[in-house]
């Protein structure tokens, strides 16, 4: 209220003097009109809140910043060109398309084969039950190789450990399955060679896991 009376006076007195001086007064009165009703809204708001009504709060437009910061954190992916000149001139990885579709099945494998890096365990401690998922994997893939390539029984009489990286082979070198380094092995067949069973120790926990072609399952313990 002070600020549109000190503008009307303004105005009154400077009616034939600066044009700046009238500008300067008006500008007063608008401000001073703006703030009175925004002083009244609240004092309004104030009041009307003791009783459980609520008046919507006033709030500029939030400005919508025209820089691109680089792709959307939600996952959304941005274009390339856009990406790459984001981030202060730094390039970023592209973001992959996702396939809407059906996502293709990995290429089978041979299970006989013995991969030679992958069948390397990692280095480092494992964990008791990380131990023992490794034998049971090792048990498991022994019995399946041995039932393709022996299935009229007549199974070898003794399986040899190889190093680097640690695996069960046949005598002449054949790979049968992958072994986490420093297992034990206890094989044994039957006297007419149609049937076998194994023991895997593990070196690090002592993970005990067996398996028999006369039960067939993979046993723990």
């Amino acid at each position: 209220m002070t600020a549109i009376a000190c503008g009307v006076q303004a105005v009154r007195r400077a009616r034939w003097g600066s044009v700046v001086s009238r500008a300067f007064g008006r500008v007063g009165i608008v401000l001073g009109a703006v703030g009175s009703a925004l002083m009244l809204y609240a004092l309004l708001a104030f009041g009307l809140v003791s009783v459980g009504v609520q008046l919507p709060a006033l709030s500029l437009p939030a400005l919508t910043s025209t820089t691109n910061l680089g792709p959307s954190v939600s996952g959304v992916a941005g274009d390339s060109a856009d990406q790459a000149a984001a981030g202060d001139g730094q390039d970023l990885p592209a973001v992959a398309e996702s396939d809407t579709g059906t996502a293709a099945p990995p290429p089978a494998t041979d299970p006989t084969a013995v991969p030679e890096a992958s069948s390397e365990q990692p280095s480092g401690a494992l964990t008791v039950d990380g131990e023992r998922n490794a034998l049971m994997q090792s048990a498991g893939t022994l019995s399946y190789v041995m039932r393709q390539r022996f299935p009229s029984g007549a199974y070898p009489t003794e399986l040899v450990i190889a190093e680097q990286p640690s695996r069960l082979t046949l005598i002449d070198g054949t790979g049968l399955a992958s072994l986490p380094e420093g297992t034990r092995v206890l094989y044994s067949v039957a006297a007419d060679r149609t049937a076998w069973s194994v023991t895997l120790v593990g070196v690090q926990h002592g993970s005990v896991v067996t398996y028999s072609s006369a039960v067939g399952t993979v046993q723990v313990g």
